[in-house]
């Protein structure tokens, strides 16, 4: 039902969501570039500075000297007055990175590196894996670049969270429940990307029907009452969202099975095995066979649609 809708709204606004996909997919991409790239530019002029010997200090006017001081401690490097500084800005101080040793630095630049390959690998094989690189319409193609400005966004957010020298408990606090609202909103986006994406359809197998007999290569079956039944294996689970059938025969007045590959073969042995035990588990396997009316004669097609399986008249008698 999603997916009507969806396809409904596209029709409807065609031109505007062509311009607006492509602008949200070319966003989400240099956003992501951003997250990626600036952690890896920062640590390499961080490196450069260290080499050169500049740190970074706090500084501030002594009240007594009226000179220029490093904020090293109570006193004032020049004069020894107490600089009177507060304990809530000590404690700012104290959270804000200042001066580092470089054992700290090396560790900062090694754990914030670690996190942007992690980053990059867990981006690259979701993208590759939902086939986001290439949409397949035009509002699919905005909701993933909607996704990818979602994800960028909580990359940022979560090197705060978690990054060495970002900032104080109450920040980190802050962007952790700003990080909760993105995934939520990253759920969503990537939900609706996949909603739009067209099924992929994939022809099992073609049948010829003449009459009351129904031919799959060179074997032939007979009907019964022109019904040409289509036995599949069923496997869902509720609770997951997942479905997924498998086609595996024919039926008439006897079953014809179905070519499968090897491995495929293997999968639907095991899991009809086990099916007992899987169901208990929460994971239905099932046997069913749909009944679909071949009064005409000709060549039908068994079509797998998402995880949807039928028959359609491919061609009429020549």
């Amino acid at each position: 039902m999603l997916s009507s809708l969806l396809r409904t709204i596209e029709q409807g606004f065609g031109p505007f969501l062509s311009s607006a996909g492509d602008i949200a997919f070319l966003i989400g991409l240099l956003m992501l570039a951003y997250v990626i790239l600036a952690p890896a530019i920062r640590i390499f002029v961080e490196m450069q500075a260290a080499n050169l010997g500049i740190e970074r200090e706090w500084i501030m006017h002594c009240m007594s000297c009226r000179r220029m001081t490093v904020v090293a401690g109570a006193e004032c490097e020049h004069c020894g007055h107490n600089l009177g500084i507060p304990w809530t800005v000590r404690l700012r101080q104290f959270f804000s990175r200042g001066s580092e040793p470089y054992w700290l630095q090396v560790s900062r630049w090694i754990y914030t590196g670690l996190g942007v390959v992690a980053f990059t690998l867990i981006t690259i094989i979701a993208l590759s894996a939902s086939g986001a690189w290439s949409p397949q319409s035009h509002i699919e193609k905005l909701f993933v670049g909607l996704s990818l400005l979602t994800w960028a966004g909580l990359g940022w957010l979560l090197g705060r969270v978690f990054g060495i020298g970002t900032g104080g408990p109450i920040s980190r606090v802050r962007d952790a429940i700003f990080s909760l609202a993105l995934v939520a909103l990253l759920l969503t986006t990537t939900t609706l990307a996949s909603a739009a994406r067209p099924v992929k359809e994939t022809v099992v197998a073609q049948v010829r029907v003449d009459g009351q007999v129904a031919q799959l290569g060179s074997k032939a079956i007979a009907l019964v009452g022109y019904q040409l039944g289509l036995e599949y294996l069923h496997v869902e689970h509720s609770f997951a969202g997942f479905r997924h059938v498998t086609p595996l025969a024919i039926v008439g007045a006897r079953r014809l099975e179905l070519p499968l590959g090897g491995r495929q073969s293997d999968v639907v042995d095991f899991l009809w095995k086990h099916a007992a035990s899987l169901t208990e588990r929460g994971l239905a396997v099932r046997k069913r066979t749909d009944q679909f009316m071949v009064v005409e004669s000709g060549i039908y097609e068994i079509v797998l649609r998402g995880d949807e399986i039928s028959i359609r008249q491919y061609a009429s008698p020549s």
